[in-house]
């Protein structure tokens, strides 16, 4: 399949944000946006979609036993905080 759209994605500053979008997407970047978290990916917006969550950990915070198939994704910094980004595909 061929990624030719960028898309955004609103997350959170929660533990888990469930987004859906498509299945092959490749994630480019977190950053923050007027205030909030978001994330933007290629993608191919014909292929199916699937939803994924987004779990945020904080620096020192224990990773949970379900975070062990989690991709890193980013980690972005705002108003003092540190916040990492995981993405879970086993829902």
């Amino acid at each position: 399949m061929q990624k030719n759209k960028i898309f955004k994605y609103d997350l959170s500053f929660e533990n888990r944000t469930f987004i859906r979008m498509p299945e092959d997407s490749e994630i480019m970047d977190i950053q923050i946006q007027n205030g909030k978290p978001v994330m933007w990916a290629m993608v191919d917006p014909e292929s199916k979609e699937i939803v994924v969550r987004i779990n945020m950990l904080f620096t020192g915070q224990g990773m949970q036993l379900e975070a062990t198939h989690n991709e890193y994704l980013g980690t972005i910094q705002y108003e003092g905080l540190v916040y990492h980004y995981f993405m879970n595909y086993e829902l």
